[in-house]
């Protein structure tokens, strides 16, 4: 006889009614071109955020040649990697940030997910290396997706989520963060154009 697993489940009370909603967040691209016996072959795509977003998850979504996806988030002039994970794809996981590292990104952050694929006898779940390999439906076609989650905040959402993740992790002005580019702001008043 073999392990004994369990699932449990937890729901909410019948007259729960969600605050928020959660939107994708994830970038993909249909410009797979992958070549036949080679590794380490690099694909990028690119998003912009609409509005301020609390990012929850990250799911790398690639196929048989996919070994790598990583998220990063560009904000003004910097860079900062949010995420990175192997691909397995046998076991397709999803990765939920905990609430007090989910990312905290302005409105107007790019997202950046880079992909890295195998198409070699060293990658098993590859059929037959020495085929081009591209997007498609079938299980042995590729596909680079990150199906991220987030959850869109106005602009006093969003002040809010930073006071608080300012406050619990002790940060003063100028202590930053990875995956809250704004955490270290200090504070300034907004201006406005005022005719005598």
């Amino acid at each position: 006889m073999g392990e004994s697993h369990q699932v449990g489940f937890r729901f909410h009370p019948r007259d729960y009614q969600p605050t928020k909603k959660l939107v994708s967040v994830g970038a993909a691209t249909v410009e797979l071109d992958i070549k036949p016996m080679e590794g380490n072959q690099k694909f990028e795509a690119f998003t912009v955020l609409q509005e301020n977003t609390k990012v929850v998850m990250f799911e790398p979504h690639m196929r048989a040649t996919g070994v790598r996806m990583c998220l990063d988030a560009i904000w003004g002039s910097t860079v900062e990697t949010l995420t990175c994970s192997g691909y397995n794809h046998g076991w397709v996981r999803v990765y939920t940030y905990a609430d007090d590292a989910a990312p905290l990104l302005p409105k107007g952050t790019i997202l950046r997910i880079t992909g890295y694929f195998d198409n070699t006898p060293a990658n098993r779940n590859v059929a037959d290396p020495r085929n081009w390999a591209g997007l498609g439906h079938r299980s042995i076609d590729n596909m680079m997706i990150n199906i991220a989650r987030g959850v869109p905040l106005n602009e006093e959402e969003f002040q809010q989520e930073l006071a608080n993740r300012r406050a619990k992790l002790h940060l003063g002005p100028g202590q930053g963060i990875p995956g809250c580019p704004l955490c270290g702001a200090r504070t300034t008043r907004t201006v406005t154009n005022q005719q005598p």
